[in-house]
Parts: structure tokens; C-alpha cells; sequence
């Protein structure tokens, strides 16, 4: 017989085993190639908020990478476990490792070469269903779907890549043990490994501290002060730490307990014991479940979330419905100009006013080409934006914090009053109160802190020193969602206008090109809600796509990890049914293990996709004032969970069938 010829002959005695193994292949292919169709397509990245959509589909990218790795190095770890006695014959008869070796290359490569073409086959069929569905849920707007030879590169080296890695383990752990090994590795004896039921309660307290750590830092923010994103690091890496301890020990300690209770203990020792074998030998697969089903639960909830707040978002970023700049040679319209362009009869200017601002720069004495900046407003300006009544008097000031007070902790930088020079002339002034609100867009020319000054003394130090003086247009209407194309047709005209005049020079900033186009364009309502709306569209649409992907994944892993053991299972149930359990007793047994293996992970993943929920919501003023991201998140885990349920009552059925019960 050839060496060809027993390649083949093995195909065919294993062909059922071929034929999964091929289909997990074909399976990663696929979806990597669906998924690149939308990432490297050039119309959608070359669209408006181009750069926001990519960072928004690298992300869920990134999860398919790590999850592939995990989910064809299983599969293929699967299949080679029942095939170590076959190669450890072949070595008894003569065959050297060198030439198990070839055979798990060759075999392998052409697993691989199937994989990838009829990957990509059948995804570029369903890859233009998914991206018509993605331009019409996304709302960019006819964009054509094409190909490009990056989404096949991108497709099949990063399979090949996770493939190579996959197969060079194994080939690794085959070579290296005995023939004696290999010949019985199925009749090796799983044990429990490390059983500590200490360790199983320190993995508990680690993953309460780790949760209660997470929500303290958006729940209180002076707990993180300005190091939030350090803490949420630190408390999702101590959430998945000690899920692998809780997971991995959890069920000693459980078990442990249940000692202590004799009569609970005795009529449940078979399952809990049974349970305890699972949870061990299957940790690394329930810690993923875990994290995958969190994450999908998390990431669709948010974008749900966040598209429901689309308007509210808008509203309180953008306080006036139209804003822009003016500087000298910028944006230099006149009232009337503006008004011929935005007051229509469908959108009717309910509001408008024109604030001046200068912005003085002085150097810092100690650091050269350091400086600081100081914007400052007249009271008269202010008293109408604010609709209130100050006064000051020539030295005093009101130290103004341009921001919301319910998401910013900050009381000011001139609690003791402000001094500075200009040349041999000092200003000084004592800060007489201290106002936070967010009344301004946000701009280049709307800093963080406004100072305010009486009339008199902003007019000396706007003729007086050197700086730069900027004009704000501040308009309402009566219905600013009416008013997209009054945004677009000014923007027009600005541009237009900008043309024909010298770019704007500060006395002390550099603004290129870019930063001229940018910082002169108008800023609207609803500009931010559309680009809102089309964001959170793209992200929930990719969010699904990495949901269906990770749940029929987990499926997949539990499926594998089931019927791949079923030739044990049988052996077990029958040794089980000689020492007098009826088959109602094991059907019952079989039916409580699956349930706590496909609801287990799922259900824990879902709790700690909650306390996510929970935590990020603080920013918006907690749960309890957004009851609709705790709607999104329920409506999104009960879709969860019922489909995880009917899975587990398909494999229930088809395991029984198997065991002949």
C-alpha cells in the first residue's frame, strides 16, 4: 500500500470525524471573509465618519481573532484525540515519526486548502446579502458592494496563521510521546487537578471585590479621579482572573459545603460529583462560554442603548441648535447674509445671538514655547446667553466651567483670583462666583473655562493686548430636526465664502489646513444626531454579527465537547445502569448535567454583563433615571437565553437518542 493510497484509506474510516473537522474550517473562513467585506471596503471607509466606523468595526474584529484561535485550536485538538491509537499502530508497525509527521501535514493541508476555497466560496454568495443589509440599516446610502484582494489577504492568512499554530502544537504533542502513551491515551484517567476548595472560596471573594471595584469607579467619581480607564482595566482583568478560579475550584467549595449536609449531599453525590469532573476538565470552554456570552450581552445592549440616546445626546452636547465661529477673515457673513440662508418658513430662527471672546496667551516664565491661555467674555454677553442679571465690578470676575455638573468634579482654577502681565502692565482679579454649565457648543474656540469680565475692562484688554478675537453666531429654531438642510446650505456658503479670503492666523497657535476646514465649519444638532444615529446603526449591526458569530461558536464548543466523549458516556452509563440505576434515573442525571453546562456560563456571563450595564450607566446618571437600558439589556438576555434554550433541548434529545435511553 502507498503512502497515498493509506492517506485515503484513513479519510474514508474517518470520514465522519473529516467531515466536522472540515466544517469548523469552513466555518472560520466564512466568517472571516463576510466580516472583511465591511471592513475593507472602500466606499464605506471613504464616507463621512469614515475613521469612526473603522475604529468602530476593529474592535469586534479583534474578539473574532481571539475567538477563532481558541475555537479551530479546540476543534482541531478534538479531533486528533481520538486518532492518537491510529498513529500509534502505525508506529507499531513500522511507520517512523517522520512519516507521521507527512501524514498530519498532508492530511492537514488538504483539510485546509477545502477549508479556504469553500470558505470564501460560499462567503462571497451570502457576503452581499450581509452588506445590503448593512448600507440599509447603516444609512450611508447606496454604497456598492466589491472585492478586493485585501479581504481575501486578511481572510485566509490570518485562518492560515491560527491554522499553522494550531497544527505545530499537535504535532508537537504527538511526536514527542510514546507509542505506549498514544496507544492508551484514551484509557488515561482525567483526574482532578489541584482540588482546593479554598481556593474556589478566594476566587469568589475575588470576583465580588473585582465587581464592587467596577462600579465604584463610574458609581463615585473621586474613587478614580482622572485614572477611570486604569481601574475599569484593573477590575475586568480581576473579573476574568478569578472567573477561571471560580469555574476551575468553585465546585469543590460548593461541594465541600454539601458534605456538611448529609441527607442534601447523599441524593445529589452522583450529580455534584459528575459536575465537579465537568467543571475541570472543561474550564478553559465555560470561562470563554462565559466571556462570550458577556460580551455579546454587553456590547448589543450599549449599542442599543446608545442608539436610544442618540437624541438626548445630541441635545446636551449641542445646547444651541446652530453654532459657528467667526474670526476677521472667517466665516465674515453679515446678519442679513445668515438670516437669508437659515430663516425659511419651514425653519423659522426662534433665537439668535452674537457673543465676542478674546483669547490672550502668555508665556510661561520657566518652560520655553510653554504658554497659557486665558478666554475672556464680557458680562453683558454673558448676562443674555444666561439669562441672568450679574454685575461685576472692574476687578472682579465670574470663573464660568463650560461643562455639565452632574458628569464634571471640579471647583475652578481661580479660587484665589487671577494675575498676569502684559509687559510692565499687571491684571489682576478676585474671583467673585463660580458658574458650571454646559450653555456653549462644543468647539475649538468654547474652551473648557470661560473668564468673565466687566464690559469696560474686556473692550481695554481686547484693544489693549495682542491676542486673537473671535465672533460666536448662536441660533434656535422652532424645530431644529427640520433643519438639515439650512445646516448643509450655510456650510456651503461658508466654504465658498472662506475661498476667497487669507486663512486665519493666531497670534500664538498653528492651524494647518485641515484644522481651518475644521474649526470654521458650523456645528449643529443635528449634524451630531445623524452622525449618532449612523454610529450606532453600523455598531449594531456589527455587534450582531459578532453575536451570532460567538453564540452559534459556543454552541459549536459545547456541542464538540459532548459527542466528542460520547463513546465514554456510553461506557459510563452502562457501568452505572449494572449497579441498579434505572434509565429514568440517568436520563434525569443526563438532562441536570447539560442543563447546568449550556446554562451555567451563560447565566453568569449574562450577571456580570449586567453589573457592565449597571456600572457604565452611572455616567448617565444611574439605572433608575435610564429605564430603558435596563429594557434593552433584559429584552437582549431573555433573546439570549430562550435560543440558548432550545439548543440545549436539540443536543438533551440527540445525546439521549445516542445513549439509547
Amino acid at each position: 500500500m502507498t503512502f497515498n493510497q493509506l492517506v485515503w484509506k484513513m479519510a474514508k474510516g474517518n470520514k465522519g470525524k473529516y467531515l466536522f473537522y472540515f466544517l469548523c474550517n469552513a466555518f472560520a473562513v466564512f466568517f472571516f471573509f463576510m466580516y472583511s467585506t465591511i471592513y475593507f471596503n472602500d466606499s464605506v471607509v471613504s464616507v463621512k465618519e469614515s475613521e469612526s466606523i473603522k475604529d468602530a468595526l476593529s474592535i469586534p474584529g479583534t474578539a473574532l481573532v481571539f475567538f477563532t484561535v481558541f475555537f479551530i485550536t479546540y476543534a482541531h485538538r478534538i479531533f486528533t484525540r481520538r486518532r492518537k491509537r491510529e498513529f500509534a499502530l502505525l508506529m507499531t508497525l513500522g511507520m517512523s515519526k517522520r512519516d507521521i509527521a507527512k501524514l498530519l501535514l498532508v492530511e492537514n493541508a488538504l483539510i485546509a486548502f477545502v477549508s479556504i476555497v469553500s470558505g470564501i466560496m460560499t462567503g462571497m454568495v451570502f457576503s452581499r446579502l450581509l452588506f445590503l443589509l448593512f448600507i440599509k440599516f447603516s444609512g450611508l446610502g447606496e454604497v456598492p458592494f466589491h472585492l478586493s484582494e485585501e479581504m481575501f489577504t486578511y481572510s485566509i492568512l490570518t485562518y492560515l496563521a491560527i491554522f499553522l499554530i494550531s497544527v505545530s502544537i499537535t504535532l508537537y504533542l504527538t511526536l514527542r510521546r510514546s507509542v505506549s502513551h498514544n496507544l492508551k491515551s484514551e484509557k488515561v484517567a482525567d483526574m482532578i487537578k489541584g482540588r482546593s476548595p479554598v481556593f474556589g472560596l478566594l476566587g469568589i471573594i475575588l470576583l465580588i471585590g473585582s465587581v464592587i471595584l467596577l462600579y465604584c469607579t463610574f458609581a463615585i467619581p473621586s474613587f478614580a479621579q482622572d485614572n477611570a480607564g486604569g481601574y475599569l482595566l484593573l477590575s475586568t482583568l480581576g473579573i476574568f482572573m478569578s472567573l477561571y478560579i471560580v469555574l476551575s475550584q468553585g465546585m469543590s467549595f460548593l461541594i465541600e459545603k454539601a458534605q456538611k449536609h448529609k441527607p442534601y449531599y447523599y441524593r445529589r453525590m452522583l450529580t455534584l460529583s459528575n459536575l465537579e469532573y465537568k467543571f475541570n476538565q472543561l474550564v478553559a470552554i465555560m470561562l470563554l462560554i462565559t466571556i462570550m456570552s458577556m460580551v455579546t450581552i454587553f456590547y448589543t445592549s450599549m449599542m442599543l442603548i446608545v442608539g436610544a440616546e442618540g437624541e438626548k445626546q445630541a441635545i446636551n452636547s449641542n445646547p444651541y441648535d446652530l453654532f459657528y465661529a467667526q474670526t476677521e477673515t472667517k466665516n465674515a457673513l453679515t446678519k442679513e447674509e445668515l438670516f437669508n440662508i437659515v430663516d425659511k418658513p419651514e425653519t423659522p430662527v426662534e433665537e439668535y445671538e452674537k457673543v465676542n471672546m478674546f483669547i490672550f496667551y502668555q508665556d510661561d516664565p520657566y518652560w520655553e514655547d510653554a504658554y497659557y491661555d486665558f478666554t475672556f467674555m464680557g458680562i453683558s454677553d454673558y448676562n443674555r446667553i444666561m439669562d441672568t442679571e450679574e454685575k461685576l465690578s472692574e476687578d472682579e470676575l465670574i470663573e464660568w466651567i463650560n461643562s455639565d455638573p452632574k458628569y464634571v468634579n471640579d471647583e475652578g482654577m481661580y479660587e484665589n483670583g487671577l494675575q498676569f502681565m502684559d509687559g510692565n502692565n499687571p491684571y489682576q482679579f478676585e474671583r467673585k462666583k463660580f458658574v458650571m454649565k454646559n450653555q456653549l457648543n462644543s468647539h475649538r474656540f468654547t474652551p473648557y473655562s470661560v473668564l468673565v469680565i466687566d464690559d469696560k475692562v474686556f473692550d481695554e484688554i481686547r484693544s489693549g493686548l495682542v491676542g486673537d478675537e473671535v465672533t460666536l453666531h448662536l441660533l434656535n429654531f422652532r424645530d431644529w430636526k427640520q433643519t438639515e438642510m439650512v445646516v448643509e446650505e450655510l456650510k456651503n456658503k461658508l466654504d465658498g465664502l472662506n475661498l476667497l479670503t487669507p486663512p486665519f492666523e493666531s497670534v500664538r497657535e498653528t492651524f494647518n489646513e485641515e484644522d481651518q476646514l475644521e474649526i470654521f465649519q458650523p456645528v449643529s444638532k443635528i449634524t451630531a444626531f445623524n452622525a449618532i444615529k449612523v454610529s450606532s446603526k453600523i455598531m449594531f449591526l456589527v455587534s450582531t454579527f459578532i453575536s451570532i458569530l460567538f453564540f452559534f461558536g459556543s454552541f459549536i464548543l459545547l456541542y464538540l465537547t459532548i459527542f466528542s466523549n460520547l463513546d465514554e458516556e456510553k461506557a459510563k452509563y452502562k457501568k452505572l445502569f449494572k449497579i441498579g440505576i434505572t434509565k429514568k434515573e440517568m436520563q434525569t442525571l443526563v438532562s441536570k448535567e447539560m442543563g447546568v453546562l449550556f446554562f451555567f456560563a451563560p447565566i453568569l456571563g449574562c450577571s456580570i454583563a449586567f453589573i457592565y450595564v449597571l456600572s457604565f450607566s452611572q455616567d448617565v446618571g444611574g439605572i433608575l433615571e435610564n429605564p430603558h437600558a435596563l429594557f434593552h439589556f433584559g429584552s437582549v438576555s431573555f433573546v439570549y437565553l430562550t435560543i440558548q434554550l432550545v439548543y440545549y433541548v436539540y443536543s438533551r434529545k440527540k445525546l439521549l437518542q445516542e445513549l439509547k435511553f
